[in-house]
């Protein structure tokens, strides 16, 4: 990943995803990073910088929820961990959360998140789901392409599989490496 705003647009569909699992939208886990309730909180004991300490920390939570579905395996890429080499997070250091758009208001329902994924980066990408495996993951097959996937390209496609999820029962869509 070399451009700046591509970066911005990886970051950008993992915080909406974030914000969407939070307890005041489709409470897919227990975080109120991103809410009006994590926002009074985070003013106290981040004051410097509230808004990046929340997105920081919405974005581990995020991650160690998938982690902890998948059981770390590093056969597989989600979209809190799309490559093994970490080339992709280490790209991503340096860029200020706080400066990426992330909506204010709850995401309660799977339409509302819909719409949220085509204002981003428009509309659903070509998969197929391959079948639900334990802990409510689901194992997503890339629709032939005749060109190598981008990360912005693979966190898309696992951005729209997490519209499986429903209310208080979380998705966790992942690709296995080939």
């Amino acid at each position: 990943m070399v451009d700046v705003e591509e970066k911005k647009d990886l970051l950008a569909l993992r915080l909406l995803i974030a914000r969407a699992a939070q307890k005041d939208s489709l409470n897919w886990w227990e975080d109120d990073s991103l809410s009006p309730a994590g926002s009074y909180l985070l003013e106290r004991l981040f004051p410097a910088d509230p808004v990046e300490a929340g997105r920081k920390l919405a974005l581990e939570a995020a991650k160690n929820r998938y982690e902890a579905a998948l059981s770390s395996d590093n056969a597989v890429c989600h979209l809190f961990h799309l490559d093994n080499s970490g080339d992709i997070e280490y790209g991503l250091q340096g860029i200020r959360l706080a400066d990426i758009p992330v909506p204010n208001e709850p995401i309660s329902t799977a339409d509302a998140l819909q719409e949220k994924l085509i204002a981003l980066l428009g509309p659903k990408p070509p998969f197929q789901i391959v079948g639900e495996r334990a802990n409510r993951c689901i194992e997503i097959s890339i629709k032939s392409s005749t060109h190598r996937l981008s990360a912005l390209d693979l966190a898309h496609i696992l951005s729209w599989a997490s519209l499986e999820g429903q209310p208080g029962h979380p998705i966790f869509p992942f690709i296995r490496h080939p």
